[in-house]
């Protein structure tokens, strides 16, 4: 049985796409495709014209910065913890991308600052906190493209602010894919895709798909009360 089937879209550079539908359709399928974990069994991948599956693995991940709803933190500082993936990193370059994922804010009011040891887990930090330090460590590789893979779905709503926030600021400066339940998150992306069963059964704008009054409208609905 096929996972996926029939899809079809553009990831443009410089837009924001958005991938939304129940749980199980097929939305972090597409985005493991796209990582490359997986090849696919029908069909290509494209990249600039060339096949994905051609394309040296480790460098076309170098270009890609994911950030999961389970946050991978270290028992460490929060400084070690964003340059986790870039340990080269200068202190000036871990600000710029604390201060892009909206992590700045709360890190200097810590007494220790970026030198605060957040425990196992990160378990010093709220829920929100340690995605936006998520966030900065994947900011901090500088990535063409950034995939957030329900990266707002446990969290309060001023923090999903904050991460939406982040995104609203760096659209057009880099490629962006979310995966999202909340369609809040997703408002103002270029194209919204919404799967059900592993097809594409829609696709554009939040007003223009609002207007089709079809599934993600329900959805819409749904969620918002209107």
């Amino acid at each position: 049985i096929d996972v996926l089937r029939n899809i079809d879209f553009s990831l443009v550079s410089g837009q924001t796409v958005a991938l939304v539908g129940p749980s199980g359709a097929g939305k972090s399928t597409i985005a493991d495709l796209l990582v490359g974990l997986y090849q696919p069994t029908v069909g290509i991948i494209t990249v600039d014209g060339r096949n994905l599956s051609s394309l040296d693995m480790g460098e076309w991940r170098a270009n890609i910065g994911v950030v999961d709803q389970e946050v991978f933190l270290l028992n460490t500082s929060i400084l070690e913890n964003i340059k986790f993936a870039r340990p080269w990193a200068t202190n000036d370059e871990v600000k710029k991308a604390a201060i892009m994922a909206n992590a700045h804010g709360f890190i200097k009011e810590f007494a220790d600052g970026y030198k605060t040891i957040i425990g196992d887990r990160g378990y010093r930090l709220s829920g929100g906190q340690q995605q936006r330090v998520s966030l900065a460590r994947a900011l901090l590789r500088n990535p063409e493209i950034l995939i957030l893979d329900e990266a707002t779905s446990a969290l309060d709503s001023e923090s999903e602010y904050l991460i939406k926030k982040s995104i609203d600021d760096m659209h057009s400066s880099r490629t962006i894919l979310i995966i999202a339940h909340r369609l809040s998150t997703v408002a103002t992306a270029d194209k919204i895709l919404v799967i059900e069963k592993g097809s594409v059964s829609e696709q554009g704008t939040k007003d223009s798909l609002l207007e089709k009054a079809g599934r993600f409208a329900s959805l819409w609905e749904l969620q918002t009360g209107g």
